[in-house]
C-alpha cells in the first residue's frame, strides 16, 4: 500500500462542467483522491461499530455512524447519529435524494418539497 503525505493541489476547471485534474504535486487523479476519501470514512464507521440502541428504531443491535455532509444553512455540524445497518442505509438514501437525513432536519430546513420527498410523498 502507498501512502502520499502530499497536500493535494487540483486545478479547478473554470466553467468548464467534469473534474478537476490531476494533483499538480503528486498525480493523483482526483477520481482516485475521492475513492481514498470514500475507504477512509467506511474504515471509520466499521471501526467505530459498536452494539447498542438505534437512535431511529430503537432496536439494540449493532449501531454505526452516521453524519450528513454540513450544507451551507448549518450554522454547527450536523449532529452524529447512532444507526442501525437498515437505518443506516435508508438514511444514506434519503441524504442522497433530499440532502437531510432524517425528518426533523428537513422540517427545520428544507422546502415543502424536499419535506415530502423525504417521508415519501413526493416522487
Amino acid at each position: 500500500m502507498k501512502i502520499s503525505l502530499c497536500k493535494h493541489h487540483f486545478s479547478l476547471p473554470v466553467n468548464l462542467p467534469g473534474a478537476p485534474g490531476d494533483c499538480r504535486r503528486c498525480g493523483l487523479s482526483w477520481d482516485d483522491n475521492l475513492a481514498g476519501l470514500a475507504r477512509q470514512a467506511e474504515q471509520v464507521r466499521l471501526a467505530t461499530a459498536h452494539e447498542a440502541r438505534c437512535e431511529h428504531c430503537a432496536k439494540r443491535t449493532v449501531v454505526f455512524q452516521f453524519q450528513r455532509e454540513q450544507q451551507p444553512w448549518d450554522e454547527a455540524e450536523p449532529p452524529l447519529l447512532w444507526l442501525c445497518q437498515h437505518c443506516w442505509s435508508r438514511a444514506a438514501v434519503a441524504v442522497e435524494e433530499t440532502g437531510f437525513a432524517d425528518f426533523a432536519d428537513a422540517f427545520e430546513r428544507g422546502s415543502d418539497t424536499q419535506l415530502a420527498r423525504l417521508v415519501g410523498g413526493v416522487r
